[in-house]
Protein backbone atom coordinates (compact mmCIF):
# COMPACT_ATOMS: atom_id res chain seq x y z
CA UNK A 1 0.00 0.00 0.00
CA UNK A 2 1.08 3.55 -0.51
CA UNK A 3 -0.13 7.08 0.29
CA UNK A 4 -2.61 6.92 -2.58
CA UNK A 5 -4.32 4.02 -0.88
CA UNK A 6 -4.88 6.02 2.28
CA UNK A 7 -1.86 5.18 4.42
CA UNK A 8 -0.06 8.29 5.55
CA UNK A 9 3.42 7.92 6.98
CA UNK A 10 4.20 10.60 9.55
CA UNK A 11 7.97 10.90 9.94
CA UNK A 12 7.53 13.01 13.08
CA UNK A 13 5.58 10.19 14.71
CA UNK A 14 7.99 7.43 13.69
CA UNK A 15 11.20 9.40 14.22
CA UNK A 16 10.39 12.16 16.73
CA UNK A 17 13.98 12.78 17.85
CA UNK A 18 15.27 13.14 14.28
CA UNK A 19 12.37 15.46 13.42
CA UNK A 20 13.13 17.57 16.50
CA UNK A 21 16.82 17.83 15.48
CA UNK A 22 15.79 18.93 11.98
CA UNK A 23 13.65 21.72 13.45
CA UNK A 24 16.46 22.81 15.78
CA UNK A 25 18.91 22.82 12.86
CA UNK A 26 16.57 25.03 10.82
CA UNK A 27 16.27 27.50 13.70
CA UNK A 28 20.06 27.44 14.15
CA UNK A 29 20.54 28.21 10.45
CA UNK A 30 18.21 31.20 10.70
CA UNK A 31 20.02 32.56 13.77
CA UNK A 32 23.56 31.58 12.70
CA UNK A 33 24.70 35.21 12.36
CA UNK A 34 23.72 35.94 15.97
CA UNK A 35 25.38 32.73 17.20
CA UNK A 36 28.82 33.36 15.65
CA UNK A 37 28.51 37.15 16.12
CA UNK A 38 30.73 37.97 13.16
CA UNK A 39 29.21 38.69 9.75
CA UNK A 40 32.35 37.48 7.96
CA UNK A 41 32.09 34.07 9.64
CA UNK A 42 28.33 33.86 9.12
CA UNK A 43 28.72 34.49 5.38
CA UNK A 44 31.40 31.85 4.97
CA UNK A 45 29.95 29.09 7.15
CA UNK A 46 26.63 27.42 7.88
CA UNK A 47 25.40 24.53 10.02
CA UNK A 48 24.78 21.54 7.78
CA UNK A 49 23.95 18.45 9.89
CA UNK A 50 22.85 18.10 13.50
CA UNK A 51 23.47 14.60 14.80
CA UNK A 52 23.07 13.01 18.21
CA UNK A 53 26.22 14.56 19.71
CA UNK A 54 27.66 16.35 16.73
CA UNK A 55 27.09 19.42 14.64
CA UNK A 56 28.66 19.53 11.18
CA UNK A 57 29.42 23.04 9.99
CA UNK A 58 30.47 23.71 6.40
CA UNK A 59 33.03 26.45 5.75
CA UNK A 60 34.52 27.99 2.64
CA UNK A 61 38.04 28.88 3.80
CA UNK A 62 40.76 28.21 6.37
CA UNK A 63 40.32 31.48 8.26
CA UNK A 64 36.67 30.75 8.97
CA UNK A 65 37.55 27.19 9.93
CA UNK A 66 40.12 28.43 12.44
CA UNK A 67 37.75 30.95 14.00
CA UNK A 68 34.90 28.44 14.31
CA UNK A 69 37.14 25.81 15.89
CA UNK A 70 37.31 28.03 19.00
CA UNK A 71 33.52 28.51 19.23
CA UNK A 72 32.39 25.05 20.37
CA UNK A 73 31.07 26.35 23.71
CA UNK A 74 29.23 29.27 22.12
CA UNK A 75 27.61 26.98 19.56
CA UNK A 76 26.61 24.42 22.20
CA UNK A 77 25.02 27.13 24.39
CA UNK A 78 23.06 28.39 21.36
CA UNK A 79 21.85 24.87 20.64
CA UNK A 80 20.78 24.42 24.27
CA UNK A 81 18.75 27.66 24.05
CA UNK A 82 17.03 26.17 20.99
CA UNK A 83 16.11 23.02 22.94
CA UNK A 84 18.98 20.67 22.02
CA UNK A 85 20.44 18.58 24.82
CA UNK A 86 23.81 16.96 24.23
CA UNK A 87 24.36 13.52 25.73
CA UNK A 88 28.03 13.22 26.60
CA UNK A 89 30.82 14.62 24.49
CA UNK A 90 29.50 17.13 22.00
CA UNK A 91 31.62 17.77 18.89
CA UNK A 92 31.59 20.50 16.28
CA UNK A 93 32.85 18.96 13.07
CA UNK A 94 34.06 21.56 10.57
CA UNK A 95 34.25 20.51 6.93
CA UNK A 96 34.85 22.35 3.70
CA UNK A 97 31.74 23.12 1.71
CA UNK A 98 31.25 21.17 -1.45
CA UNK A 99 30.86 23.88 -4.03
CA UNK A 100 29.75 23.30 -7.57
CA UNK A 101 32.39 21.60 -9.64
CA UNK A 102 34.08 23.95 -11.99
CA UNK A 103 33.71 23.03 -15.60
CA UNK A 104 36.52 23.54 -18.02
CA UNK A 105 35.98 26.92 -19.57
CA UNK A 106 35.21 26.70 -23.24
CA UNK A 107 37.43 28.82 -25.32
CA UNK A 108 35.30 31.27 -27.19
CA UNK A 109 36.09 31.50 -30.82
CA UNK A 110 35.64 34.88 -32.36
CA UNK A 111 34.77 34.71 -35.99
CA UNK A 112 34.90 37.74 -38.14
CA UNK A 113 31.88 37.69 -40.39
CA UNK A 114 31.65 40.33 -43.06
CA UNK A 115 28.47 40.96 -44.99
CA UNK A 116 28.99 40.56 -48.74
CA UNK A 117 28.37 43.88 -50.50
CA UNK A 118 26.83 42.13 -53.51
CA UNK A 119 24.34 40.43 -51.17
CA UNK A 120 23.53 43.82 -49.55
CA UNK A 121 22.77 45.33 -52.97
CA UNK A 122 20.63 42.32 -53.84
CA UNK A 123 18.52 42.81 -50.71
CA UNK A 124 18.26 46.55 -51.38
CA UNK A 125 16.97 45.87 -54.90
CA UNK A 126 14.41 43.36 -53.59
CA UNK A 127 12.84 46.05 -51.41
CA UNK A 128 12.91 48.65 -54.18
CA UNK A 129 11.56 52.10 -53.40
CA UNK A 130 9.29 51.04 -50.54
CA UNK A 131 11.88 52.09 -47.93
CA UNK A 132 14.08 55.17 -47.83
CA UNK A 133 17.79 54.51 -48.45
CA UNK A 134 18.84 55.36 -44.87
CA UNK A 135 16.62 52.50 -43.60
CA UNK A 136 17.00 50.11 -46.55
CA UNK A 137 20.83 49.94 -46.42
CA UNK A 138 21.15 49.00 -42.70
CA UNK A 139 18.36 46.45 -42.94
CA UNK A 140 19.84 44.91 -46.08
CA UNK A 141 23.27 44.89 -44.45
CA UNK A 142 21.80 43.08 -41.43
CA UNK A 143 20.12 40.49 -43.65
CA UNK A 144 23.36 39.87 -45.54
CA UNK A 145 25.28 39.59 -42.27
CA UNK A 146 22.79 37.08 -40.86
CA UNK A 147 22.97 35.04 -44.07
CA UNK A 148 26.77 34.94 -43.81
CA UNK A 149 26.66 34.04 -40.12
CA UNK A 150 24.17 31.24 -40.74
CA UNK A 151 26.23 29.88 -43.62
CA UNK A 152 29.38 30.10 -41.52
CA UNK A 153 27.78 28.26 -38.57
CA UNK A 154 26.60 25.43 -40.81
CA UNK A 155 30.17 24.87 -42.02
CA UNK A 156 31.36 24.35 -38.45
Amino acid sequence: MNENDGIIIDARKWFPEAARRVEILERLRRSWGMVVRMPAIARKSWPAVLGVNELTVEVTDDTTRGMLSNMKGTILRALERLGYKADGDFAVKIVYAKGPEKKAARKKMVRKIIADEARVKQYMEMVGDTLPEDINRPLSNLMAYLDSALLHSRKN
